[in-house]
């Protein structure tokens, strides 16, 4: 592949790809595999929280890393690699205990890749003029292949198929790394203060904070939508249907994501995302019917698409040059805390509640709205 933009894209392509082809398996049929090793609702609360945590840790060291020596490129191979051999570790596993160590090193390995891959991609969008929604979207397209496949094959066979998927993904990831290019520059040693000086703007702060609410809201979805679904008497197959049709509407929204972000601007687009997440949790809360469900699927492209399309471009055009990395270390610090926090409460709400946990991830999602109308309200004002 060639170094002209379009090469550059395709290998982007790839890697999106790859990576949320494994996150469409992870996301709607994980906690169903933890839950056939015998593990309740609040210890899959933990165990998911465990990526969400360790970010806060691991995420901003990494992206300042990579900032410092130009070096993304090479962070994101170590961190697929890592991903992999820790996954293995899961065929292994017996108890809570074990799940909760393989997923202490497994977690930051993978969830690592999201913001040094975005790092590098907004990098690339900024000096070869490409167009970022339209880079992401295959991710969004294999997440869809991800969630519809493995329905199909899980329905009736052991959930152990999900090991092999997921293992089989992501030794694709490791190869998509591998035939990246660098595309941050060498900045040499950027002192923790400059950092600290631009994380703690107001506007930076404010913003991170309504979108990591949002994103987190999700966490009920997340952790226990497939678990319910099929409660509700829905198949594997159903399960994955709602997950990937969700997705179909978001690839769309990514198709024209600049024209989009052009006319309607981050911070709008972050109201958007906050007020679709409080219908979308309200109506999730009341049924499980399949029309209601799909009603609420559909707002996908709003609560997550518009929120990370938003908080892509507003750290893309906030963030210093040569700290774009470490910005989006940054903000997957932020919204560790906020979703971690947020997965053991809703672990506690799904055991106490089931449905009901869903008005818990409305109340959220009404906070990250107030806090995305001021920001709203602070851009029109600058």
């Amino acid at each position: 592949m060639s170094d002209t933009p379009f090469g550059i894209s395709l290998r982007f392509a790839l890697f999106y790809g790859a990576l949320f082809f494994v996150l469409g398996v992870l996301l709607p049929f994980w906690p169903i595999w933890l839950e056939s090793r015998g593990l309740s609702a609040v210890n899959i609360g933990i165990i998911l929280a465990v990526g969400p945590w360790m970010r806060v840790l691991v995420d901003p060291v990494i992206a300042k890393a990579a900032d410092h020596a130009g070096a993304g490129r090479r962070m994101l191979v170590l961190a697929a690699l890592v991903s992999l051999v820790a996954f293995t570790g899961f065929a292994l596993v017996s108890s809570f205990w074990n799940a909760l160590l393989i997923m202490l090193v497994f977690a930051p390995a993978y969830h690592a890749l999201i913001p040094l891959g975005d790092s590098q991609a907004m990098t690339a969008v900024q000096r070869h003029g490409l167009d970022y929604g339209r880079l992401r979207l295959w991710g969004s397209i294999t997440f869809i292949v991800g969630t519809l496949g493995i329905g199909a094959l899980l329905t009736g066979r052991d959930p152990d198929l999900i090991l092999v998927v997921v293992g089989l993904g992501l030794v694709v990831v490791l190869a998509t790394t591998l035939l990246l290019r660098e595309q941050n520059e060498t900045r040499g040693h950027a002192r923790w203060a400059d950092v600290l000086s631009f994380v703690r703007d107001p506007r930076f702060l404010v913003f991170v904070l309504a979108a990591s609410a949002v994103q987190a809201s999700h966490a009920v979805l997340n952790g226990f939508s497939g678990i319910h679904w099929k409660a509700a008497g829905h198949s594997e197959l159903v399960v994955g249907l709602l997950w990937g049709g969700s997705v179909m509407v978001e690839v769309v929204l990514f198709a024209f994501s600049g024209a989009v972000v052009l006319r309607i601007g981050a911070s709008r687009l972050l109201v958007l995302g906050a007020g679709a997440a409080l219908v979308r949790w309200l109506i999730l809360a009341q049924t499980t019917a399949l029309p209601g469900l799909a009603a609420a699927q559909l707002l996908h492209a709003v609560t997550f698409g518009a929120t990370y399309l938003a908080t892509m471009h507003f750290i893309a055009g906030h963030a210093p040059e040569g700290l774009k990395a470490t910005a989006q270390g940054a903000y997957a610090a932020v919204s560790g805390v906020v979703m971690g926090i947020t997965l053991i409460v809703a672990g506690k709400l799904y055991e106490l509640f089931a449905g009901g946990a869903f008005f818990g991830m409305a109340v959220l999602s009404a906070g990250a709205l107030l806090l995305a109308l001021a920001v709203m309200y602070r851009a029109a004002r600058d």
